[in-house]
């Protein structure tokens, strides 16, 4: 990352689960805020479109086990949230954000060059997609 607390939208979070702490600050930056919290570690990088909230923990090396990216103006579709994060296609399939009858999206999110699934959430807030979630936890819905 070229500058600290600006996170590039290049970046693709599909490999943030199971990063180490050292390894995210590698591709994101130095951190807006790092806080111990027990076993967790937990960091927020901010950049100009979004922050994201990222949860180490685990026996050392920490690594990720879950991120949330917050979207200061929120995305009109799962599609367009998950391209500004390098998510397409693997987040499909897409729905409009105005279209939703629940206020939860729920996906399986593939690890990449792995069969582990982890699972990402989009909450739909009026007709907007604000955030998107990943955890290292496999879809409980499936």
């Amino acid at each position: 990352m070229s500058t600290a607390h600006e996170p590039e939208t290049a970046f693709s979070f599909d490999r943030l689960i199971g990063m180490t702490h050292a390894e995210i600050v590698d591709c994101l930056g130095q951190p807006a805020t790092s806080r111990k919290l027990g076993d967790d570690t937990w960091l927020v990088f901010r950049s100009a479109a979004f922050d994201v909230r990222v949860r180490c923990g685990g026996p050392a090396p920490a690594r990720v086990a879950s991120w949330t990216v917050t979207f200061r103006s929120g995305h009109t579709s799962l599609r367009e949230a998950a391209v500004s994060v390098g998510l397409w296609p693997a987040a499909v399939p897409d729905q409009l954000a105005e279209t939703c009858e629940r206020p939860l999206l729920r996906r399986p999110l593939p690890a990449p060059g792995s069969d582990v699934l982890h699972t990402l959430t989009a909450p739909v807030r009026n007709g907007r997609i604000t955030q998107l979630s990943a955890f290292d936890e496999p879809p409980d819905w499936l």
